[in-house]
């Protein structure tokens, strides 16, 4: 690991001045770190306390790297970060660990040093940081690490219509300039906000404090909180003040933000979302700043235009990276220097975004998280990715050439567009731009090129577009050709050509002239020494364009006494000396170099202020570029793949069909030394709820999530790994996996599990897929087994969803006899005497038998647990009659017989294993040699075996000491 730490050096004044200014701070919540930057060439960033404890234990794995300031009882920890370390760390705070983030700069006083706050930053709110988080325009590291990471903030306002819950909703990406609001009725569940939440990828919601608020409110409120919790979403408390507007005040904000095409007409009927937009706009300071004035893309969102995930269905079908594999991807950068981009390094095939992402641009690997979390309902234009993807299948040159050429050369044309409106761009900026205005033509030569049944498509998608902005974008080169020096771009140099202006060519002329003199004056001085050659007088340049002389010391006597040379200092590596003229020549070239650059930046400024006016072409360039990566994307996984990767047949929501041929998951599949075996699915409105029953880690879990995983592919617009899919779409996935609790809300891991079974009942419908990975484990086995057979008959019978449902109570399999869209799946196996062999596939039928006393011997679980488990589980089997009655519902009456009976069989048994133990105990005693031990060790023996006897806490043994201690007395 790199040390990135610096020395402390700071006076006892410094240390005295910011420890006085640190401990008057308001107290700082867990979620908040404290910064002191320390200014210098090379900037250092200090934190103090537990802070300093924090970041020295997370990033540097050590707390060698703390030192200590203060005197005597007022020592506190410190630790320094270099600027490169810094920025990594910033980047994790904020957008991975999700942090709050305060940085204080020392400024000079008139008397001493202050200190004061100058950047503030949260997960949705990092615009003071914009620049530091997103400079990946030089190493492009930052997008492929934090992929998936957007710092966006939302905000959230209740309200009622016609006695329904309505929720007022805005989102803002500050560092995109892009604004959303919407207006959403919801269950008490609040699914539809759960679905936004994940859909939109908020980092942090603006949300009521939990004062003066009615009852009702109160309740509605902590019910949201807990799905902004459920979805790892950052709540910031907010005055319920602030989130009230009307129109006539709001409508004037938004004209200033607003670029010019906005439509502000649909937004201000919303007057709730308007009013957690008002609270937003406040928060993110964005009418202080007046680069944000008409830069802002404002718009409508509907949730219901998108297929609606749960957050459990979202973290069940690895859709993204875990925290854990985001915050070793950015370790391993900020412990290296040199970096290429690359995605796939970065970020590996165990979830979907690391298996699709081969895109070549940043915008294209937006665009794919995006579409990952927004997956599209709309059959044409799911049909038109899925026709787009297959053009660049079937065309393997056309595919080569756009991801090996015109996608590599493409920058982050979106962030260019918004640093060119804000008026930060700088003439590099332009200069790409340029280079995306010349690759356009290329581009669509390519395509023409293309002579499959598609081309009609790509035409009207792609083609014409590019058409239509060429020739506006023609004027846009001849202009930068003519303003630009574009033969010193190759050189990496970006300046204005000398000659676009006549007073920047005067100065540049002026320049060259100066320094023409300073090399003749420098030769005339060189050849004016006598007795030294020319070459041992060394012509050197200092910093900004100073000039001067250097010789060594034994040469020193040239110059001494002469007073035309000016001694600079003397050093061990030689003397530095220069001349009046020179010293005047200096002068008039830093003169002249600071007309010139300022000059430059004025020109500059002017380029940039043009350029604006193409903001508008090159933001729709940027989308179709970052559309094509994508779709190009997918194309090369369905090209590349080993088993064949095709193009699904999509049908109406109302069809519910999923017919899947040799269906495989997707992640799993590429894994090393993975044969994975593929499965078929067959599901319509005749057979819709599957029950999918057999041994512990045999396939189940993997079937369910690779069928959710592989419908979601297809309504993104890629292929997926079947040899044959017919898919209905699907409005929302709706998830139950797994058993975990949620211990800081106080939720049980049974309360969890029913609050999303509920979820899910309120919120599926019959075009919606159900994933169920066991029902009713975490209570009584009466209960839970009534639970889901009664969630499975509401769900099969009264909302018919496409479902599956993996459960190990296998007496739910005789409700196919009852219910006729309910059907019986298993994972087969072969069972020898000592073996268990999974074959992984599925089949229709039910297993009887679970194995998971077979699983536990496999997995050495010591003989004498095995020996009981089996017989308990005999025992039970015996008692178990035929518990499916004439309506085959269970009689849960017997449930409660079995465990009386159990409790009687649990005494039997204590008593033989006692008998046992006393046996055990006599044994070791009898083989035990007193004669050689003394009485002490004798005595010491005896406790020792009591000792041990009792440690088995055995009442039969209990009881028999107990009546021989009655005995003695």
């Amino acid at each position: 690991m790199t040390n990135s730490t610096t020395k402390l050096v700071m006076n006892e004044t410094a240390q005295s001045i910011l420890l006085s200014f640190h401990s008057k701070l308001p107290k700082k919540t867990k979620d908040l770190i404290r910064f002191y930057e320390r200014g210098g060439e090379q900037p250092t960033y200090l934190c103090l306390g537990e802070d300093a404890n924090f970041i020295a234990e997370e990033y540097y794995g050590t707390l060698a790297t703390l030192k200590t300031i203060g005197k005597n009882r007022n020592l506190l920890d410190t630790v320094s970060v270099t600027q490169q370390k810094f920025e990594s760390v910033i980047r994790d705070l904020l957008l991975v660990k999700r942090y709050r983030i305060e940085l204080y700069t020392s400024i000079k006083g008139r008397i001493k040093n202050k200190w004061e706050l100058s950047k503030y930053a949260s997960p949705g709110n990092v615009r003071q940081f914009e620049d530091l988080l997103f400079n990946g325009e030089q190493s492009g590291e930052t997008d492929s690490s934090l992929m998936g990471v957007s710092p966006i903030v939302m905000s959230i306002k209740l309200g009622r219509v016609q006695d329904k819950r309505l929720l007022g909703i805005s989102f803002c990406d500050s560092t995109l300039h892009t604004i959303g609001i919407s207006e959403i009725v919801d269950n008490d569940q609040f699914s539809v906000l759960e679905s936004l939440c994940v859909q939109i990828g908020a980092k942090e919601c603006l949300i009521y404090d939990n004062k003066k608020l009615s009852q009702e409110m109160e309740y509605d409120l902590k019910k949201i909180n807990e799905i902004l919790l459920k979805c790892n979403i950052v709540i910031t408390e907010k005055s319920k003040k602030e989130f009230n507007t009307s129109v006539n005040d709001i409508e004037p904000d938004l004209k200033r933000l607003a670029t010019k095409k906005t439509n502000l007409l649909p937004l201000l009927d919303q007057i709730t979302a308007l009013g957690s937009l008002q609270c937003l706009i406040k928060y993110l300071l964005l009418l202080n700043d007046e680069t944000n004035f008409g830069t802002f893309r404002i718009t409508t969102f509907d949730p219901m235009c998108y297929m609606r995930l749960d957050a459990t269905a979202f973290e069940a079908l690895n859709l993204f990276p875990s925290k854990k594999e985001q915050f070793q991807s950015q370790k391993s950068l900020s412990n290296s220097s040199n970096i290429i981009f690359n995605n796939s390094s970065l970020l590996n095939s165990t979830n979907l975004l690391g298996l699709l992402n081969r895109c070549k641009t940043k915008m294209g690997s937006r665009k794919l998280v995006l579409w990952i979390k927004q997956p599209v309902i709309d059959k044409k234009e799911i049909d038109r990715r899925h026709s787009i993807v297959e053009a660049f299948v079937e065309d393997a040159g056309m595919r080569c050439l756009f991801r090996d050429t015109h996608l590599r050369i493409m920058p982050d044309i979106l962030r260019i567009t918004k640093r060119i409106q804000r008026g930060s761009a700088k003439l590099i900026d332009v200069v790409r731009l340029y280079d995306v205005s010349k690759e356009l033509v290329r581009m669509k030569e390519t395509l023409l090129s293309f002579e499959g049944e598609q081309l009609e498509l790509l035409n009207k998608a792609y083609i014409s577009i590019l058409d239509k902005f060429i020739t506006p974008l023609s004027k846009f080169q001849k202009m930068i050709e003519m303003v630009v020096d574009l033969e010193k771009t190759q050189d990496h140099q970006y300046l204005i050509n000398y000659q676009y202006e006549e007073e920047l060519e005067e100065l540049f002329y002026k320049r060259e002239q100066v320094a023409q003199d300073i090399k003749d004056h420098a030769k005339k001085i060189k050849n004016s020494f006598k007795s030294l050659a020319a070459d041992k007088v060394l012509f050197e340049k200092g910093k900004g364009t100073n000039y001067y002389f250097r010789i060594t010391k034994v040469n020193q006597k040239h110059i001494k006494g002469d007073r035309k040379f000016i001694v600079l200092e003397s050093r061990k590596n030689g003397v530095k000396f220069t001349t009046k003229k020179l010293t005047k020549l200096n002068q008039e070239s830093v003169e002249i170099e600071e007309k010139y650059e300022k000059k430059q930046q004025e020109v500059v400024a002017q380029v940039v202020r043009v350029c604006k006016s193409y903001s508008t072409i090159f933001d729709i360039v940027c989308e179709l570029i970052s559309e094509i990566d994508v779709l190009s994307s997918f194309a090369t996984i369905a090209s590349d793949s080993i088993l064949p990767y095709i193009r699904p047949t999509m049908l109406e929501m109302e069809k519910g069909t999923i017919i899947l041929k040799e269906s495989r998951h997707p992640c799993l599949e590429v894994q090393e030394d993975v044969n994975f075996i593929p499965n078929d699915l067959y599901a319509d409105n005749n057979s819709s709820f599957l029950i999918i029953t057999g041994p512990n880690c045999f396939g189940k879990s993997t079937y369910i999530k690779q069928i959710g995983m592989i419908i979601l592919m297809a309504q993104i617009g890629s292929f997926v790994p079947c040899t044959e899919a017919t898919i209905s779409i699907r409005d929302c996935i709706l998830a139950r996996v797994g058993a975990g609790d949620r211990q800081l809300q106080g939720v049980s891991t049974f309360m969890a599990e029913m609050l999303e079974a509920s979820s899910i009942l309120k919120t599926a419908t019959k075009n919606s897929l159900i994933i169920i990975d066991e029902l009713g484990r975490g209570t009584s086995t009466a209960d839970g087994f009534g639970l889901a057979w009664a969630i499975s008959e509401y769900i099969s019978t009264k909302i018919g969803s496409t479902t599956l449902f993996a459960t190990h109570f296998h007496e739910l399999t005789a409700l196919e006899s009852k219910i006729p869209s309910i059907k019986n799946l298993k994972v087969t196996s072969t069972i020898s005497e000592n073996t268990i062999t999974p074959l992984y596939k599925v089949e229709p039928g039910s297993s009887d038998q679970s194995l998971g006393i077979r699983v536990a011997e496999i997995a050495n679980f010591p003989n004498s647990v095995v020996d009981k488990a089996k017989k308990k589980h005999k025992e039970l089997q015996l008692k178990k009659k035929e518990s499916i009655l004439i309506d085959n519902v269970p009689d849960f009456k017997e449930f409660s017989e079995m465990e009386i009976e159990e409790k009687k069989n649990d005494e039997n048994e204590d008593t033989e294993i006692g008998k046992e133990l006393i046996l055990q105990f006599l044994e070791e005693f009898k083989t035990t040699q007193f004669d050689r031990l003394s009485p002490r060790e004798a005595f010491d023996v005896i406790i020792k075996l009591k000792t041990n006897l009792l440690k088995e806490k055995n009442p039969y043994v209990k009881k028999i000491l107990e009546d021989s201690e009655k005995m003695k007395n």
